[in-house]
């Protein structure tokens, strides 16, 4: 991949043995081809998106992979990772290499958006401290449906407060949701 598509990048790790010697058994392993690094930089905005699924088959593991959106508010591809597992270590060996390829800078002028899962979360505040983070609001929106909080009004005011421009209309907004329902505030968050 490499020799054929110059400035494509892949990484592989591989596990160590108990005295911290490389077995050359495979652990993990990270793409991103030059033609989406090179898109992402010249044509997108500075957002993405991170996630991560289990790989069903013979080879276990976990698919980790970032998405970011151009101009005509589709996703872009930009970078995938196939890991042992999705703890705090895996994401910030993806997250290192994120950053290294797509010059991501430790600013609040780029914004991630993830899950709220604690490992992801550690690793974004440990590489990239200064970056805005947010969570998926479809992923907020299933938390309050598992918790009981269902039906449309709920749907639409978490999203109107998704969609708030300024501090002043959020703040007006959530007043309003916690006067309905203190409750699912609370699990949203």
């Amino acid at each position: 991949m490499v020799r054929t598509n110059l400035g494509t990048s892949v990484y592989l790790h591989f596990k160590k043995d108990m005295n911290g010697i490389t077995t050359y058994k495979f652990e993990r392993m990270y793409i991103c081809w030059i033609a989406l690094k090179k898109g992402f930089i010249e044509g997108c905005r500075p957002i993405i998106g991170v996630d991560g699924c289990h790989l069903k088959g013979p080879h276990c593991g976990q698919l980790l992979a970032t998405v970011a959106i151009y101009g005509n508010n589709q996703i872009y591809p930009m970078a995938y990772t196939m890991v042992e597992v999705e703890d705090e270590a895996s994401w910030s060996w993806f997250l290192e290499h994120l950053k290294n390829d797509l010059e991501i800078p430790n600013e609040p002028t780029f914004t991630i958006i993830s899950n709220k899962q604690k490992c992801l979360i550690n690793a974004i505040n440990n590489l990239l401290p200064c970056v805005e983070h947010r969570h998926c609001v479809r992923l907020l929106h299933s938390n309050m449906k598992r918790a009981g909080y269902t039906g449309q009004a709920v749907k639409d005011r978490l999203w109107s407060l998704a969609r708030a421009t300024y501090m002043g209309r959020f703040k007006s907004l959530m007043e309003e949701f916690k006067k309905e329902d203190e409750g699912s505030i609370q699990v949203a968050c």
